[in-house]
């Protein structure tokens, strides 16, 4: 398998776990803000249940760019589907049922997989620290806060922004970026040696007052750029769970 396409397999498919609240209620907030603004981003679109979407991948790396179309559909707790296709024509399926995921090459990249597996950090693959966790939040418009040990916020206003500083641990540093609507317009994890990620959000408002994010932009620190484009957003159809496991 191509490591352009292994890559985008890995952004989206290592799986989930069990679902839990987006903020994880943890030591010590700055009396700035920091708890309301976390309050606010763990019930952004807290009526998203289930959900279907179609959109492209742009990955570069190297000088070298990969393009495909995805299609997915995501429930509770943490399910997934997704098909990814080049030029129309299908070349990997993958799903996780809660237990399991499984990956089906069409093109004869692999034979087919099924592991039992948790949520692990997709660093080792695609040197992007993020989890299949936070990619289902943001597949459904929210943003996967993570636990951390400290919070403050900071205020910019003559720009209308305000950044949350989080520390997940004594190493790391994470930075959210909110418009003036509190929405998530950038995400950022450095270390003292430097920027392990950059992640650029786009987030639009429908007339019902659902948001979802019409671009996310992923950047490494060693250079590597996936750019994922939501065209269409379906919020709560109807899901039959079958999807969410591959037939033999």
């Amino acid at each position: 398998m191509p490591r352009s396409l292994f890559i985008l397999v890995v952004l989206f498919i290592l799986p989930l776990f069990s679902a839990c609240s987006l903020l994880t209620p943890l030591s010590r907030f700055e009396p700035d803000g920091a708890e309301e603004a976390l309050d606010h981003l763990s019930r952004l679109n807290e009526v998203v249940t289930t959900f279907k979407g179609t959109g492209s991948v742009v990955i570069t790396e190297k000088g070298q760019t990969q393009r495909f179309r995805i299609a997915w559909a995501g429930a509770p707790p943490n399910l997934l589907r997704m098909e990814i296709l080049a030029s129309a024509t299908p070349i990997e399926s993958l799903a996780y049922n809660g237990t399991h995921l499984q990956l089906r090459s069409h093109v004869g990249s692999h034979t087919p997989y099924s592991k039992k597996v948790k949520n692990p950090s997709l660093k080792s693959a695609t040197g992007i620290p993020l989890t299949l966790s936070e990619i289902h939040a943001l597949l459904s418009g929210k943003i996967d806060v993570g636990t951390f040990q400290s919070a403050r916020l900071l205020t910019a206003s003559d720009l209308g922004t305000e950044t949350l500083i989080l520390h997940p641990d004594r190493s790391h540093k994470k930075a959210i970026t909110l418009n003036e609507n509190r929405l998530p317009t950038r995400a950022t994890l450095s270390t003292a040696h430097g920027e392990v990620y950059e992640m650029r959000l786009i987030p639009k408002t429908d007339p019902e007052g659902i948001h979802h994010f019409k671009r996310i932009i992923l950047t490494s620190g060693k250079g590597v750029k996936t750019t994922i484009r939501i065209d269409r957003m379906i919020i709560n159809p109807p899901v039959d769970e079958t999807i969410f496991t591959l037939e033999p």
